[in-house]
């Protein structure tokens, strides 16, 4: 099988041939390249632009295959649609809120995204943060302007670039917004957002209607054109809780979930939801939005992907994950031992993609990353 026929049997609950090793990339531009020196690796390789403001636009011919280099280096089985948009999870291209490159300097560079928030990107080490949000409070809220999820020009290109890519063999896709995590990456300060749902509940739920409505429209304007999955970047946790209440998760975020799968599977297409955290409390409600993918099951997290399968796996969503935290901390034989483990329990359990829990750390030894992967081209084999 191809990758795509593999990716898509697995979903379907059909015969496939291995277990799919979905990667969330790198930690940042500079270890990729380090990483797989025998692979040309993409000139645009982040969605924060290195060098040069992304284009609405097809890529470049050149560019589609150092994309194929990349997804051949991380054993990926879909491309995600969109300039800088296939190397991190969930970020880039035109379903999420773009940044242009404002100053750069050696190690640093500042970037303005389309909804008007800063952000600061640093390397040696890796690091950044956004700032200068355009509300202060959600009081504020009708201030805001949002950039036209219609404008056809933002998805110039995205159709050629979406049969490009499934020409070639692989499943293909699109990142969206989150509908919690959107307002605080894009909008507000993350912890006056987090304030203001108990203390400006009816603003609050404004600014994420309004994230909402511009994701759905979105989404329909790339489903549109192609694409077959949307990854949607939406953390609902921490290490040990929700960052939001239950009871305001089923009323202000499970509808959107719900809307936007509705719609995904009004067009055959797939959803995938990334959300990191203890997330337990609220399975059954994400569950029930009708979710196709969910990442990236941590068991530091108290996220256990085998017991997901052994509760919900005759269901409709696939566990996506599988990786500890802190295994590119540990020693050869413990990473060993516990992949090994992690494959036979989870492939007797039911069906699941392997994925890491946050990209391959900038640390990371080209030893280490050359066994894990060769390791898991072992493992993955049924």
């Amino acid at each position: 099988m191809i990758h795509r026929e593999n990716f898509f049997a697995l979903l379907e609950g059909e015969p496939y041939e291995r277990v799919p090793i979905w990667l969330m990339g790198f930690e940042n531009e500079d270890a990729g390249r380090r990483l797989v020196p025998e692979y040309e690796m993409p000139r645009c390789f982040a969605h924060n632009p290195e060098d040069e403001d992304y284009p609405w636009d097809r890529v470049p011919d050149d560019e589609r295959e150092r994309i194929l280099n990349y997804n051949r280096a991380l054993r990926k089985p879909i491309v995600v649609a969109g300039w800088g948009a296939n190397m991190p999870l969930g970020h880039g291209g035109p379903g999420e809120f773009k940044f242009r490159l404002a100053e750069k300097k050696e190690n640093e560079r500042i970037l303005v995204c389309e909804t008007g928030a800063k952000r600061i990107v640093r390397k040696n080490p890796h690091f950044y943060r956004d700032y200068d949000y355009p509300l202060a409070t959600t009081a504020d809220v009708d201030n805001l302007r949002l950039p036209d999820p219609r404008e056809k020009a933002r998805y110039k290109g995205f159709d050629e670039d979406i049969a490009f890519f499934r020409e070639a063999g692989y499943a293909t896709g699109a990142n969206l917004n989150g509908f919690f995590s959107g307002p605080h990456y894009f909008c507000i300060d993350y912890q006056e957002f987090l304030m203001s749902l108990l203390i400006d509940p009816d603003n609050s739920k404004r600014l994420i209607d309004l994230v909402g409505e511009w994701n759905i429209a979105a989404a329909e304007e790339v489903l549109a054109r192609g694409a077959e999955c949307i990854v949607l970047c939406d953390d609902l946790g921490s290490s040990d809780n929700l960052l939001i209440s239950p009871e305001l998760y089923e009323a202000w975020i499970l509808p959107w979930h719900t809307k936007l799968c509705d719609l995904a599977h009004e067009h055959g297409a797939y959803v995938h939801l990334h959300s990191h955290g203890n997330i337990n409390k609220i399975l059954p409600l994400v569950l029930s939005a009708g979710v196709d993918m969910l990442d990236p099951f941590d068991i530091y997290e108290s996220m256990d992907l085998v017991a997901f399968l052994s509760e919900y796996g005759e269901g409709r969503t696939v566990p996506v994950g599988g990786l500890h935290k802190f295994f590119f901390e540990w020693e050869r034989d413990k990473q060993n031992e516990y992949l090994t483990g992690l494959f036979a329990r989870a492939n007797k359990a039911g069906r699941w993609m392997f994925m890491d829990t946050g990209g391959i750390p900038e640390g990371t030894s080209k030893e280490t990353f050359d066994f894990l992967i060769n390791r898991l081209d072992e493992l993955a084999e049924l």
